[in-house]
């Protein structure tokens, strides 16, 4: 028989898993009318919290760690954010790391967590990082993934963006704007996130009877990024997809300094810009995954694995577009 977890609760109960756990753990705050919307729940699906859950809520070390690649970066500073005030409400404390793409670095924060006392990890794990990962595993921590996964690991969970339904969304917006001559510029393709991205583009690309092109610059030479222009300008390009965040502050920058027009030489569609892209002249369109909800399932099935021992599970957060002036439909 399935083993009843808070997700089930909170989905019967129809409040969130922080609620569920703020009503477990008895803290402030929840409402009389839903700690017993709660309880009538967990009494009707006779869910009963393990001893160990009840060790680690009296008394055990109530900390976990986490790794980004740049705690600078908007998008993981967010997620950061969020995933400190959901574990401080809950009376969890949090300690971050950034590995700046290094799986030497990670090693040594996984080690530094270790002797710490720390048993729950929350990571964006760097490329072919996977001994790390094992690492931390068998020193018995539980390991969830954020924003890139681990393939064929199913000890450790995951929490990442429904790629192909954000790029479906990205390209029949510009298509339905009258962009055809769509490419890709990217500096990476080989994390996991990127790759599953860049695949995805050229599928659909392809299904629609449309050419696809990937180009991969390095953001720091600007000589590149400039050469890239003028030979996709002769190429008859009109709209780049850009799968990486920050990459396209360096591309608006790069086609305005050449004297270009965004969108009317060159549209531009990128992924979690947050409010720097709203801030560009035009504003970017951008899909957009909620560093929010990637704080909070990501936290929360970390503690379900530590507290209850609840097996490692798999969620793709649903996307959504936010439209700027950059991908203006085609006059």
């Amino acid at each position: 028989m399935k083993k009843i977890t808070i997700k089930d609760i909170a989905r019967e109960a129809g409040v969130s898993v922080g609620l569920v756990s703020m009503v477990l753990n008895r803290k402030p705050g929840v409402s009389s009318k839903n700690a017993e919307k709660v309880r009538d729940v967990m009494a009707r699906l006779n869910y009963k919290p393990n001893k160990a859950a009840s060790m680690l809520r009296g008394g055990m070390r109530k900390t976990i760690g986490v790794i980004t690649p740049d705690l600078a970066n908007h998008y993981f500073s967010e997620v950061s954010r969020h995933i400190e005030n959901v574990a401080y409400k809950e009376g969890y404390t949090v300690l971050f790391g950034s590995s700046d793409e290094r799986r030497d670095k990670i090693s040594s924060l996984i080690d530094t967590f270790h002797a710490d006392g720390i048993q729950g990890l929350l990571i964006t794990p760097s490329e072919d990082c996977q001994a790390e990962i094992d690492k931390a595993l068998s020193l018995g921590m539980k390991v969830v993934t954020i924003n890139r996964h681990i393939d064929d690991n199913d000890e450790v969970g995951f929490v990442v963006l429904d790629s192909e339904k954000a790029i479906q969304m990205a390209m029949e917006h510009l298509i339905e704007n009258g962009y055809r001559k769509i490419e890709v510029v990217t500096n990476d393709t080989i994390l996991s996130n990127l790759r599953i991205r860049i695949e995805f583009y050229e599928r659909y690309m392809a299904e629609h009877g449309l050419e696809s092109r990937v180009n991969v610059v390095d953001e720091n030479t600007a000589e590149q990024i400039a050469e890239l222009l003028s030979q996709a300008r002769n190429r008859g390009t009109e709209a780049f997809l850009i799968p990486r965040g920050y990459l396209a502050l360096y591309l608006s920058k790069a086609i305005i300094d050449k004297g270009y027009r965004i969108p009317e030489d060159f549209a531009l569609l990128g992924f979690d810009g947050g409010l720097n892209y709203r801030l560009m002249s035009p504003a970017i369109t951008q899909i957009i995954q909620s560093p929010q909800e990637t704080a909070e399932e990501s936290y929360h099935m970390l503690i379900e694995m530590m507290e209850n021992n609840i097996p490692a599970s798999k969620i793709h957060l649903q996307p959504s577009l936010e439209v700027g002036d950059s991908t203006k439909r085609k006059i």
